[in-house]
């Protein structure tokens, strides 16, 4: 059987002040969940994100049998991303893991 891919995509960091995602962001699955993902705070993954010397050195900590951690990911990516409601506009950055 093919590996299972989890796409998690959480919106962090947003760069104008405004609190769209003040604890945590928004996360979409895609695929099938056998082991939930490890919580991680936005600034930590966008962090690895950004470092990639971070994210190799949490990539090497076992997260164990409770959950998927950073060692179980197969990559890990932030993009820019530009907001616009009706009375307010705000950019950010969405951090996308892809688990296997």
């Amino acid at each position: 059987m093919k590996k299972v891919i989890i796409t998690l995509a959480a919106l962090a960091a947003l760069q104008s002040g405004l609190a769209l995602a003040s604890d945590g962001g928004t996360v979409y699955f895609n695929g099938s969940i056998v082991k939930e993902p490890c919580a991680e705070a936005g600034s930590t993954l966008l962090s690895y994100a950004t470092n990639p010397r971070q994210y190799q050195a949490a990539r090497k900590i076992a997260s164990g049998n409770a959950c998927s951690g950073m060692d179980s990911t197969q990559s890990l990516s932030v993009s820019s991303v530009n907001m616009a409601g009706a009375t307010a506009s705000a950019s950010g950055q969405l951090v996308t893991i892809v688990y296997n």
